[in-house]
């Protein structure tokens, strides 16, 4: 905030000061005084009390309140699906502990209080997420002078959450799987993950003019993300994740089973499916059929694993999978359990079976 200095006609000095739309009635306010100096200390300490009255006057908001104002403003213009994951945090997450709160009399100590209890349910990225987001919101008000510090900062993170252990199946297991699910529809995104190494959402998004059935190719070209109540058709998750691959034959042959228009996995009614209910389908097939526990998105981390142990090029396996380096493959493929004796085997490989067990019988 800033206010200019003038000289009257009649000798005295003028002084004026903006007001930040405090009031619809008065934008300006007027100081006058017989020395320039004096004018200037005048319009100094009128910008004090405005600033005084903004921080005080936001002290009858809640977190809740400017939250919104955030959210309509700060994040005008960003992608629904950026926008609903910070609405999701500072509207449902933060909002639990701190919504009611005004916003001026927020400390460190209720945003360490509010991580802690988060990071009981939560992950640390989740839990970094939130901070995140909810500073957001300070940052925005100190901007605004609506806050004069930050209560978010030095908030530290340490999730009590058990670390997700990985599940990933072998190739015994995901046959038994696929036994059971050939000739159904769950059979179609389970063997686009498992065997194509493709995302749900790309699942939900592809159609079928994206498949070429002579030449063994599907174009990944979009995905089909809810937000809300409703379906949003977006770009895949990165340049690299829109791409052509080559999928095997039997995923091809399978295809020609369902062979449609539209989306290759529809909802009911023809139109996209909600991911999420898929899912949850997965998650009760396995639960009914008494299958070992794994998350449908392990599927893409099996075929990643499967590539691995057939010696595919990481470079080849990241291009399949849509990562941009693979260094991001190399998380994907986790060590089967089978594989853990490979480096024993080697070595014991090297061993002379067939030689005498006496040779070195003095040998100590």
């Amino acid at each position: 905030m800033e206010g200019s200095v003038t000289k009257r006609k009649d000798g005295r000095w003028q002084g004026v000061v903006d007001i930040p739309n405090i009031t619809e009635k008065r934008q300006r306010k007027y100081v006058y005084a017989p020395t320039r100096s004096e004018c200037r200390r005048k319009v100094n300490e009128l910008i004090e009390q405005i600033e005084n009255y903004s921080f005080l006057n936001a002290s009858k908001t809640t977190f809740r309140e400017y939250a919104k104002k955030w959210l309509e403003t700060y994040c005008e213009g960003l992608s629904p699906t950026t926008k609903e994951g910070y609405r999701k945090s500072v509207l449902v997450y933060a909002d639990k502990y701190i919504g009611d709160a005004m916003i001026s009399k927020i400390l460190p100590i209720h945003i360490q209080e509010m991580v802690n209890s988060f990071s009981k349910t939560h992950s640390v990225k989740t839990c970094k997420n939130l901070i995140g987001d909810v500073n957001g919101v300070f940052k925005y008000a100190i901007a605004n002078k609506v806050l004069k510090s930050n209560p978010v900062i030095g908030i530290k993170v340490k999730s009590t959450k058990e670390k997700y252990q990985f599940n990933i199946y072998t190739e015994e297991q995901f046959n038994l799987l696929l036994d059971i699910v050939t000739n159904t529809q769950m059979e179609i995104p389970i063997i686009l993950a498992a065997l194509c190494g493709m995302r749900l959402s790309e699942i939900m998004g592809l159609k079928w003019s994206d498949i070429n059935f002579e030449k063994y190719t599907i174009n990944i070209r979009r995905a089909n993300v809810f937000v809300g109540s409703t379906v949003i058709e977006k770009d895949t998750k990165t340049n690299n994740s829109y791409r052509k691959i080559i999928v095997p034959e039997y995923v091809i042959e399978r295809l020609k089973e369902y062979r449609g228009i539209g989306y290759v996995y529809p909802n009911k009614n023809g139109g996209p499916e909600h991911g999420g209910n898929f899912r949850v389908r997965f998650s009760e097939l396995l639960k009914r059929r008494k299958l070992s526990k794994t998350r449908f998105h392990d599927l893409r981390h099996f075929a990643a694993t499967v590539m691995l142990n057939k010696d595919v090029p990481d470079k080849i396996a990241a291009r399949m999978l849509g990562h941009a380096n693979t260094n991001m493959t190399k998380k994907y493929q986790h060590v089967l359990a089978s594989m853990e004796s490979r480096p024993a085997n080697a070595l014991n490989s090297v061993v002379n079976k067939n030689k005498k067990s006496d040779v070195n019988s003095d040998v100590k």
